[in-house]
């Protein structure tokens, strides 16, 4: 799973990458424009070939003046440059999205032919048009590859954070974990379908997961209660809230703030009793939570807590 800053990182430099390539093909296309408007005014502007003036010379290849032709060599020159660089680019986010360098080929060039390249000399107007081409047709090549590639790492970013994962609790410690144990309250044996994770009374209650809140209220034994529903069928639960500050339909982030923990309900003592459920069975949340803060105790030696 993908650090959220790392992330951001990849599908931004992507995004820039991208508005590059758009440019470079955009003066590619204008450079490409103007060489046949020239070569057109060229051939337009030379007398027929039975003038008089003609008659008896061998046709002669239109060509605008060496300034200009320079000039455009010069920026096709720009281009190439700034095409090694998008490839360049596109290979370290390859790297950086974990994705597979052969999928993504920055390196070689889509497959062509062609005559070897006669000895450098001075190039022709020709022959500018024809690397003015090819250039763009890379160009668009790398347009597509950072296109698939911005999809593929924007499908691991939607998939990394609507997954739950995490504590609901940004501070504090697990006291009852998933599993048979005996009701603190009721003093049976007792099935308990989540983990409490207890808290100072009012400190804040956050979102594992990107999803939309499809219950924010009362229910019994929960006491104030909020439901969020996930990608894939997940969804997870935080009972006993102080205070839900959230309401249905609303859109969540991970991480964000939705509450304060309390001991609204069937409770003991302020603590967020957190449940994950797939297609409406609940779930070991242990698994999706891990050991990332706070200090685990064990729910045999602290079963009156909750």
């Amino acid at each position: 799973m993908y650090h959220l800053d790392r992330r951001k990182t990849v599908l931004g430099q992507t995004a820039v990458a991208l508005s590059a390539v758009m440019l470079c093909a955009a003066a590619g296309g204008g450079a490409g424009f103007w060489l046949g408007q020239q070569t057109n005014a060229a051939q337009s502007d030379a007398p027929p070939a039975n003038h008089p003036r003609t008659a008896g010379l061998a046709p002669a290849t239109a060509q605008p003046p060496a300034p200009q032709i320079d000039a455009m060599a010069s920026s096709l020159g720009e281009m190439q440059a700034e095409l090694m660089r998008l490839n360049a680019l596109g290979e370290r986010l390859v790297d950086m999205g974990g994705l597979d360098r052969q999928e993504f080929d920055f390196r070689n060039p889509p497959p062509q032919g062609g005559p070897e390249e006669a000895a450098a000399r001075d190039y022709t107007i020709k022959e500018i048009a024809s690397e003015l081409g090819s250039v763009v047709s890379l160009l668009k090549d790398r347009k597509r590859k950072l296109e698939i590639l911005e999809e593929a790492i924007s499908g691991k970013d939607l998939t990394a954070k609507s997954v739950p994962s995490g504590w609901p609790i940004r501070t504090g410690y697990i006291t009852s974990n998933y599993g048979m144990r005996i009701h603190p309250i009721r003093h049976r044996a007792m099935f308990h379908q989540g983990v409490d994770f207890a808290a100072p009374q009012g400190s804040p209650v956050v979102a594992v997961a990107d999803g939309v809140v499809t219950f924010s209220g009362r229910r019994s034994g929960y006491g104030n209660l909020i439901e969020i529903s996930h990608a894939n069928g997940y969804a997870t639960r935080y009972g006993h809230n102080s205070v839900n500050g959230v309401s249905e339909g609303q859109p969540i982030r991970k991480g964000q703030v939705i509450g304060a923990v309390g001991a609204t309900g069937t409770a003991t003592g302020p603590h967020v009793h957190f449940e994950v459920r797939r297609n409406g069975e609940a779930l070991n949340p242990m698994p999706f939570a891990g050991e990332q803060g706070g200090s685990t105790l064990m729910a045999a030696n602290f079963a009156n807590l909750r």
